[in-house]
């Protein structure tokens, strides 16, 4: 069944990776700023009057004005909601702040006014002694199929790494005469087989310096590796260093896992940290594609440089951020979202704790969004604000937006995808198994709390998701992995050390960085 309703609302956006953090404030600060522009939207949204528990003699209070949720924006839309319209007076809540960040604009007409940045790409590829073969041959093919596809005027370097990086190809900017070249040059200059260890943070380093100076534009680094980290920067913490410092130079990274034997964690925290896409290519037959899923987001590219800001009301403090990296700063949570592509998404969720309010209304947050609109060819900006309605019945408390509760069962799903591949490296397949099963029943639980919702009427949705196809994507994804766990167990040895067993670990790794969008 379809879960949607049709409404004039909200869109906002995304994405998270991080921990619980807490920001102490003053219940003296000033509140949000008030936004014009979607204040005439809120209105539209809930036209009826509500009324209050009234007074003695039956006064009804003033209409209220829905601000659960908000739309905003031109080229880039942004909806911003809440988990919960409205919640209990006088005690202690919570709620979620979900924001949705998204391109409508995928027609060839509004491409087709748009500005063309140059693109100015490093494809950093492991040359280590692992790699040696049918590996390399693909790698090299797919990079050579890149270059062909790059517009003239854009630039290409490639870096190889094994115990150090090393430059094979310069930036050059491509041109007829050039193309062709170019490829003839890193074919020649990667003749030599493949040796050494692998230094991950050597490529990452001498890829980000040949990014540095180039003229305005698109920046992106597509990072390939078959093996562990060796050499250089090992561990998690320091690669998610080098990730952040691409990432505030404006450069995004996404990384591609070559057969199984091939770090998962480290690959995808480097994608996660830099705005990019973690890809796992099993055999390294389907590299081509995936250089050409990159190459297609980025020539449609339609804006670049995205933040969010949420800005907290006084008294409203984080929780809980999923999925993205962000800064906290007093109130206010900053999340860089990068470079989009027409058609693309972006999502952020933040779980808040509300001290005691009285009844009335309670400012939650003000959203602000900002970008390089490479459509209209100015800065754009979207804004909205959210509050909850506090109420004094228990009974006529919201239930949770079916909206958010889609976006955080994704998190919980990408959460336990990555606690059971731990649990299955350690040899303890059937805990791996039975947090599956748990986290199937939670969504089972929660498809059904959604429909009930939708059923209700009670949330109106301006993109008429299908909320259905969101829970059955993330069960379908949970099965998938117990089937694996269950095929590797079968294995003549160890299933953690088998390749199915591999595999499967490198397949859910890759499908938690997907729903954590």
């Amino acid at each position: 069944m379809r879960i949607s309703t049709v409404g004039i609302l909200a869109t906002l956006s995304m994405i998270l990776t991080s921990t619980a953090v807490w920001s102490a404030t003053s219940p003296a600060e000033p509140g949000a700023s008030g936004s014009t522009d979607t204040a005439d939207q809120q209105a539209k949204q809930d036209p009826k009057p509500k009324q209050g528990d009234g007074s003695d003699q039956g006064d009804a209070l003033p209409a209220l004005v829905d601000k659960s949720s908000f739309v905003s924006g031109k080229t880039l839309m942004v909806e911003g909601r809440l988990g919960h319209g409205k919640l209990l007076a006088d005690a202690r809540g919570e709620t979620y702040l979900f924001v949705d960040v998204r391109s409508e604009l995928a027609e060839i007409e509004a491409l087709g006014t748009r500005r063309f940045e140059p693109l100015n790409l490093a494809i950093v590829i492991d040359h280590s002694g692992s790699m040696k073969g049918q590996r390399e041959r693909n790698a090299l093919d797919a990079a050579a199929g890149m270059i062909r596809r790059l517009r003239d005027g854009d630039t290409i370097s490639v870096i190889t790494y094994s115990d150090q990086a090393r430059t094979v190809i310069p930036v050059s900017t491509i041109a007829p005469a050039t193309r062709e070249r170019i490829i003839a040059n890193m074919r020649e200059s990667m003749a030599g087989k493949p040796s050494g260890h692998t230094c991950i943070s050597c490529g990452i380093d001498l890829g980000l310096r040949t990014l540095v100076g180039r003229r305005a534009g698109i920046d992106r680094m597509l990072l390939l590796s078959d093996g562990e980290a060796n050499r250089g920067v090992q561990d998690e913490a320091g690669i998610r260093v080098l990730a952040r410092q691409a990432r505030s130079r404006g450069v995004t990274v996404s990384s591609v896992g070559v057969d199984v034997d091939y770090n998962e964690r480290l690959m995808s925290a480097i994608a996660r940290e830099a705005n990019g896409r973690h890809y796992f290519s099993e055999t390294g037959e389907n590299l081509e594609q995936i250089f050409d899923q990159e190459l297609d987001s980025l020539a449609s590219a339609i804006a670049k440089d995205g933040q969010l800001v949420v800005e907290l009301a006084p008294g409203v403090r984080v929780a809980e951020v999923f999925d993205r990296s962000y800064q906290q700063v007093d109130r206010r949570v900053i999340v860089p979202m990068g470079t989009f592509a027409a058609g693309e998404q972006k999502t952020f969720l933040l779980r808040l704790e509300l001290p005691p309010s009285p009844v009335g209304e309670r400012p939650i947050a003000a959203v602000s969004f900002t970008y390089d609109d490479l459509i209209g060819g100015v800065p754009g900006e979207c804004f909205g604000e959210l509050a909850s309605q506090m109420i004094a019945t228990p009974s006529e408390v919201s239930p949770f937006d079916a909206i958010v509760l889609g976006r955080l069962s994704r998190s919980e799903t990408a959460r336990t995808l990555e606690q059971a591949n731990l649990l299955f490296a350690d040899g303890r397949g059937r805990e791996a198994q039975a947090i599956v099963d748990s986290t199937l029943g939670v969504i089972r639980e929660r498809r059904e709390q959604a429909e009930a919702h939708s059923k209700s009427g009670g949330f109106s949705d301006p993109f008429d998701r299908d909320l259905d196809q969101e829970f059955n994507s993330q069960a379908k994804v949970l099965d998938s992995a117990n089937a694996g766990f269950g095929a590797a167990a079968a294995a003549p040895m160890p299933a953690a050390q088998s390749k199915p067993g591999k595999a499967q670990v490198r397949r859910n790794a890759a499908q938690a960085d997907a729903f954590s969008l």
